[in-house]
């Protein structure tokens, strides 16, 4: 080869050479870019991924939450209904046996007996009593001056005295709804559900 030719193979040479190289590093360039590029990628997919997993996860606990709350509501309201039934039988009995008393000679005896126990409280005064309609039957042999209310259902007297605001209600009906009353605010009864 000519000196000539041999410069221009060498020209062509070095200029390959450096042709090779910038596409070298451009090509290392690149992929460091495009390795930052996916590692950025990587990074915001697993950020959004996580935020999806979390809400996802809050969504559950308040569905779970709701549908908890929702069971405890029923069973307490559940727990409510059997009680108030379970209220209902028992004083729908007990308003049977007093009908049963009413009708027995013992019940005479019995207004005499409350009647005399409300006298000795207020000695000095004069009493009077109210009666429910179906007893009024009882007032000639009570020995005070009676009157009927057909608010007293049940049955039972109410005395009182000339002078007193007050009376002593010993009427049935006044009876049993304190015991209505005492029977629902059992600690036994009452619906607290635990969690």
């Amino acid at each position: 080869m000519t000196d000539e030719a041999l410069k221009l193979q060498r020209f062509k040479e070095a200029v390959s050479a450096d042709i090779d190289a910038q596409v070298s590093s451009l090509l290392d360039e690149t992929q460091a870019e495009c390795d930052k590029m996916m590692e950025s990628t990587r990074v915001l997919v697993a950020h959004e991924a996580e935020a999806k997993r979390e809400k996802l996860r809050t969504e559950a606990e308040l569905n779970m939450t709701r549908k908890l709350s929702a069971a405890r509501l029923e069973a307490q309201r559940s727990v409510l209904r059997k009680r108030g039934e379970l209220a209902a039988s028992v004083f729908e009995k007990v308003e049977h046996k007093l009908s049963e008393f009413r009708k027995s000679p013992e019940y005479a005896k019995w207004l005499a007996s409350a009647v005399k126990s409300a006298q000795e409280r207020y000695p000095d005064k004069k009493a009077h009593i109210t009666l429910a309609p179906e007893d009024m039957k009882y007032a000639s042999k009570l020995g005070v001056p009676a009157r009927e209310d057909p608010s007293v259902l049940l049955g039972g007297v109410i005395v009182g005295f000339e002078g007193l605001g007050a009376v002593i209600d010993c009427t049935f009906d006044s009876m049993l709804e304190n015991e209505r009353a005492e029977f629902c605010n059992k600690k036994e009864l009452l619906s607290e559900v635990q969690e």
